[in-house]
């Protein structure tokens, strides 16, 4: 009995000690909790408090590592940088995790040498000061801040004349009234399709009155090796961030800014290859239908450039509000445009002091899962309106019918003031039982599909009311009918035009 008296209060005192070790074990758990939580509500508040008062101080926000989910994402949009200074050629500081002005980090070529940031960042910078070049800016142009790009003004790996019709260069000061276009491209086949198309409208558009005005083309290609289409299309060859882009990758749009600011590096370095006095930006799914207006004189500083109203693009969206606010370093969604990097005609020391802020956004997008998982697809654009708020470039945003740059059939069933069709969606004509008709971007991915297109079939002629719908029911009217008509007509006069280039294309893959 007195061994079993013993037994039990011996597993009494083993069941007492375990729980007081649970219990202190649950105390330290909940203690940590509580710090965390209140170490969270400190970063936040301080977050929250940190509006946007300044250039400097909304790109340090857009990439700051501001939340727990900031912090988890540092490591990803630290490669993400080392990715650009490999393509730059030179290390880069990190706003907002090392304390480093941006303005000694990024606005170092020099554009204004009697500024101190400018001075300091002569001396600090680890950029070879051969690299340094002066502002590019016309003469009476309205003067930005001191502007720059993330890339390094390093030659690109290959580039060709950038004007089809013009020698224009700087020191001939381009009129107030001329547009350098820019296409950007990956050299894909399902681009290359549409690119030789849209160069080829272009072209057509030159020869009508008014297109004296587009005084110069350059397609900027993001990609390791040079394309089939390199000869036929004026174009700058971009050293890419991905290189895996060049046969597969989810998202190949993640290039486009650092090979625009690329680009921009190279004018300032060799100011020839600027050719008009706005620089119209464009992709390669466009349809020119008439010569582009102008906003106005280049040189007029109350003249705003144009870009277009994205219906899809919604800042203030309840499902991406906070992660825009949170990008636009604590700002109000309201102030950020719903546009994007395309169709936008601005100057050009407008599009280099907005670059390093594109740059920058579009990395900590791509550096955080969840304003990767929410913007989607489209990211780049959201990374593009945030960097125009942040850099205070003002831009005149219009919808359809009103902008003179695009519609896009069949949502717009005119053409309106636009001077380009963008073939964002398909169009499929369906009557009761089967496709009559149909276009669709998509059915031409494939590499031949660029080398010598064929002619697309043409919507047909005998339109009646309620006769076809399209592939989501809606009725196809007679003038939704007739612009689709006339985009697929202009395609088809751009590739009547279009040499083939099987030979130079398997020369290529060859080599």
């Amino acid at each position: 009995m007195a061994y079993q008296r013993h037994a039990a209060r011996h597993a009494q005192n083993r069941e007492d000690n375990a729980s007081k070790f649970t219990a202190v074990c649950i105390g330290i758990l909940c203690g940590l909790v509580l710090g965390w939580v209140v170490l969270e509500t400190i970063d936040m508040m301080f977050t929250s408090s940190n509006v946007h008062y300044n250039p400097e101080a909304q790109l340090q926000d857009a990439v700051a590592p501001q939340t727990s989910l900031g912090r988890r994402a540092k490591e990803k949009f630290t490669q993400m940088l080392e990715k650009v200074e490999k393509a730059a050629g030179y290390a880069v500081s990190r706003p907002g995790m090392d304390g480093v002005s941006v303005k000694e980090s990024l606005y170092n070529k020099g554009s204004n040498p009697t500024s101190a940031a400018a001075t300091s960042a002569s001396q600090e910078s680890p950029r070879p000061a051969t690299t340094q070049s002066p502002e590019i800016k016309l003469a009476g142009e309205p003067s930005t801040s001191e502007s720059s790009s993330l890339s390094k003004n390093s030659s690109p790996l290959s580039s060709t004349a950038s004007s089809t019709t013009s020698s224009t260069t700087l020191s001939s000061k381009p009129k107030g009234d001329t547009i350098h276009t820019l296409m950007t491209s990956s050299g894909s086949g399902y681009q290359n399709f549409q690119g030789r198309i849209m160069y080829g409208t272009y072209k057509i558009v030159q020869g009508m009155s008014g297109g004296d005005k587009l005084t110069g083309f350059t397609r900027i290609l993001h990609r390791v090796k040079p394309d089939e289409c390199m000869d036929e299309i004026p174009t700058f060859h971009a050293k890419p961030l991905h290189p895996e882009c060049d046969v597969w990758c989810d998202f190949p749009v993640a290039d486009r800014p650092n090979a625009v600011a690329q680009w921009v590096d190279s004018v300032k370095a060799d100011p020839s290859k600027l050719l008009g006095a706005w620089v119209l930006l464009t992709e390669c799914d466009y349809v020119w239908i008439k010569p582009m207006p102008v906003p106005g004189d280049a040189i007029s500083s109350d003249v705003p450039g144009w870009q277009f109203h994205f219906g899809y693009i919604i800042a203030q969206h309840p499902d991406c509000a906070h992660i825009i606010k949170r990008l636009y370093g604590g700002g109000d969604p309201a102030e950020v445009p719903n546009s994007g990097p395309a169709p936008a005609i601005l100057r050009f020391s407008e599009l280099g002091f907005v670059m390093p802020f594109w740059e920058k956004v579009t990395a900590a997008i791509e550096a955080d899962p969840e304003a990767v998982k929410v913007l989607g697809w489209v990211r780049e654009m959201y990374a593009w309106d945030i960097a125009l708020a942040q850099a205070k470039v003002k831009i005149l945003t219009e919808d359809p019918p009103k902008s003179p740059l695009i519609a896009q059939p069949p949502a717009d069933h005119t053409i309106g003031n636009a001077a380009m069709f963008h073939y964002t969606w398909g169009a499929i004509y369906n009557d009761t039982t089967h496709t009559v008709w149909r276009w669709e971007k998509r059915d031409f991915t494939q590499p031949t599909a660029a080398l010598k297109p064929k002619l697309l079939p043409m919507p047909p002629e005998d339109w009646a009311p309620g006769k076809w719908h399209l592939q989501g029911n809606e009725q196809v009217t007679e003038e939704m009918h007739k612009t689709l008509a006339s985009m697929i007509k202009r395609m088809n006069e751009a590739i009547d035009t279009l040499p083939d280039l099987t030979e130079k294309y398997k020369a290529l893959q060859s080599a």
